[in-house]
């Protein structure tokens, strides 16, 4: 079969953590054949995370991606200045000599709920605003600096949970009720409000669709919950397999790849089958 040859036939969106990223290192060493592949071929690669503005952007800088990227589990698409062809008729917001698309409210109301939530019931948990860096970086295995970059949130506050499963479920069941919500990630749970991975994607799609004039086949890589909605809007699905946690399992979706090894190497594998078997 010949390998893809026109990049508006495909577009690839990938979670970071324990999917394009090494769960325990962060290492995407083993994803070098793919990346190079996708670069040489100039398909779009979405980074789709639960990571920081700040932290996707150094990551997308180490990759050699200039493409847009998704952050804060779907709170906000950003768009290089270069790229603004894409979002034409689209109202966003100038900020970083980039342009932003949020779907996210703000940190400080997220914020607010938790604070009321722990005074009134006592429940014990801890968030990343709460956490001095040091803490961060224990809890993540990230250098100092990337930790300081993990903090600068806009849209979501990680926590983690350290009250009973009892207590979890009235928490889950109040912070639901005033419209926020919850993803489990990879090392903590995601408090968030508006969009997520899969509407953030699928506005993206609408944006490269219009600029193409034709829908890409679009494929998307996660290994963890917060990943589901993501996967779900995807034409094919790439479950990586997680050293940590189970593999997920997707309901109802008619075209999903479940890789072999786990983080880089499964993703590295199942993107290189991809792209060379794709018909343009």
């Amino acid at each position: 079969m010949q390998p893809v040859n026109n990049p508006r036939n495909l577009l690839i969106a990938t979670d970071l953590d324990g999917t394009l990223l090494d769960h325990h290192d962060y290492s995407f060493e083993a994803a070098f054949p793919a990346l190079n592949a996708i670069r040489l071929r100039g398909i779009p690669l979405i980074l789709n995370s639960s990571k920081t503005w700040s932290e996707v952007e150094q990551i997308r800088t180490e990759l050699g991606i200039t493409d847009p990227f998704i952050v804060e589990n779907g709170a906000g698409v950003i768009i290089p200045s270069d790229a603004k062809n894409l979002t034409e008729g689209e109202t966003l917001q100038p900020k970083n000599n980039m342009l932003l698309k949020s779907f996210g409210i703000d940190l400080q109301k997220i914020l607010r709920v938790l604070a009321e939530l722990k005074h009134r019931h006592g429940y014990i948990f801890r968030g990343f605003s709460e956490m001095p860096v040091e803490e961060v970086r224990e809890r993540t295995g990230l250098s100092n600096q990337q930790a300081i970059l993990a903090k600068n949130r806009q849209f979501s506050e990680p926590v983690v949970w350290l009250d009973s499963d009892h207590n979890w479920q009235q928490f889950s069941q109040y912070v639901e009720q005033t419209g926020l919500q919850i993803l489990r990630g990879g090392r903590f749970f995601h408090i968030s409000g508006g969009g997520d991975k899969g509407s953030a994607l699928l506005w993206l799609k609408q944006c490269y669709t219009r600029l193409w004039q034709h829908s890409p086949r679009l494929i998307a890589a996660g290994d963890s919950h917060n990943d589901v909605a993501m996967l779900n809007v995807a034409d094919t699905a790439v479950v990586v397999r997680s050293p940590v946690n189970p593999v997920l399992t997707l309901e109802n979706h008619t075209h999903v790849i479940t890789t072999a090894s786990t983080g880089p190497a499964g993703w590295n594998q199942a993107m290189l089958d991809i792209i060379n078997n794709h018909h343009t």
